[in-house]
């Protein structure tokens, strides 16, 4: 059996260790979370992910430790996947990967055989090769590509769905410092997923950029979605639903992510978007895409407040069905939703919500200023306005309790195709008047 160790057992890294450790690896876990590490050993998960905590309890070769030097001393191969927040300037502060590099470095001092060190953690390009890799070498006094190896190999992986896109990526992404690294890293993701996933192996700085920029390209797609749909508002007879299936048809274009709505939010694509722009500036080029799609979506929240404030008057009860940022998940971290929601409370209108995954970081922001309902039957009962956050089916089902003189705001029109009674007001986006 292969040993692996994974250093950082949050949201990603405790589904990679479970994931793997149901493989035919033996894995062994590092966090400072002393709460973190007693889960994982109690077979709990730490975090908040569907099928998690199935996958901890169904391994027998998962274990968890704050040690570092055990960790590295008893594995061929190091994963870190630690925190890379965002910074002041708009990139990504590596302190906590540096911090986590000296202790891998401190072991390696002590191993006499060749040991793969692969980060997972997004950064920026050049980050690897100038700060990272030297702190490797520092502590542990032996030189990268010749006594231990380095590749930087990030997921891509969405919130809500991390076991199965672990386990059926679309590629693996491989920036190898040398080519023993990168065929030793090859051979473990060929046993460590389900589909047969082909690699991408390259250079780390063209490794570096291309998952940065794989984001930001996500997110131009779904900001000109949702351009076409304002500008189709404005044209009599036009339909964004139409027009964007008919781009999707074309093989140049795809259909994924070709969908209007809302904007894009989460922890990940706001901050890489930003961070691609600021990369670019940094390196004397330029990347004006990526800061007006940033600014574009940003607009959208004020665009979609103001769809509100005119169909809807201040002494009518809105009920916001899913706050989150996409279904499947409660983060609500730079949810469009969210955003709106603060801004009608500030405007003095009574807001009742119900998330299907949860209230507890919906509570954190809106602390008492809303009625959070415990099910989709409260929240209807409730209110005299719904507005449909995001695509969930759960909230088709709403069709079956509406009453006279309701106001639906169905931004993905998951109800278009619903003959609701004439006194009832659907509203919607991208249909021009």
């Amino acid at each position: 059996m292969e040993n692996i160790s994974i250093i950082g057992l949050g949201k990603l890294g405790a589904c990679m260790a479970a994931v793997y450790a149901n493989k035919i690896f033996s894995v062994t876990g590092v966090d400072i979370n002393s709460t973190f590490v007693e889960k994982i050993n109690n077979k709990q998960a730490p975090v908040k992910e569907n099928q998690l905590e199935e996958f901890i309890k169904s391994s027998n070769n998962l274990k968890a430790t704050s040690n570092y030097n055990d960790a590295i001393l008893n594995s061929e191969i190091t994963f870190i996947i630690v925190p890379t927040p965002s910074d002041e300037a708009g990139g990504f502060s590596v302190e906590y990967v540096l911090n986590a590099c000296a202790e891998i470095g401190k072991a390696l001092a002590n191993k006499d055989s060749y040991h793969l060190v692969v980060l997972t953690s997004t950064v920026l390009p050049g980050d690897s090769q100038d700060k990272i890799i030297p702190v490797l070498e520092k502590y542990s006094g032996k030189l990268c590509g010749q006594d231990f190896g380095y590749c930087y190999s990030p997921e891509f992986i969405a919130i809500g769905s991390v076991i199965n896109d672990l386990l059926n990526p679309d590629f693996f992404l491989i920036g190898q410092s040398d080519e023993k690294a990168g065929q030793m890293l090859q051979t473990f993701y060929t046993k460590a997923c389900n589909n047969n996933a082909p690699c991408q192996i390259m250079n780390i700085p063209s490794a570096e950029l291309a998952k940065i920029s794989l984001n930001s390209y996500v997110t131009t797609k779904i900001t000109f979605s949702n351009m076409l749909a304002e500008i189709a508002e404005h044209i009599p007879g036009a339909d964004v639903t139409q027009v964007l299936g008919s781009l999707g048809q074309d093989k140049r274009i795809g259909s994924f992510y070709l969908k209007s709505g809302l904007g894009f939010g989460g922890p990940c694509f706001p901050r890489d978007n930003i961070a691609f722009a600021h990369m670019a500036n940094k390196h004397g080029a330029s990347a004006p895409l990526a800061s007006i799609v940033h600014e574009y979506n940003g607009k959208m929240v004020s665009r979609i407040a103001n769809i509100i404030l005119n169909n809807v008057s201040k002494d009518k009860k809105i009920g916001f069905l899913g706050l989150a940022y996409k279904p499947g998940t409660n983060v609500v971290e730079e949810s469009h939703a969210l955003k709106i929601v603060k801004r009608l409370i500030e405007l003095g209108y009574k807001i009742n919500v119900y998330e299907p995954a949860g209230h507890e970081c919906a509570k954190l922001e809106l602390k008492d200023k809303v009625l959070y309902c415990k099910n989709l039957d409260e929240c209807i009962q409730k209110s005299d306005v719904y507005f449909i956050s995001n695509p969930q089916k759960e909230f088709k089902a709403i069709v079956n309790d509406i009453s006279n003189e309701k106001i639906i705001i169905d931004p993905w029109r998951i109800l278009e195709n619903y003959n609701f009674d004439q006194s009832v007001k659907y509203i919607t986006l991208g249909l021009g008047k």
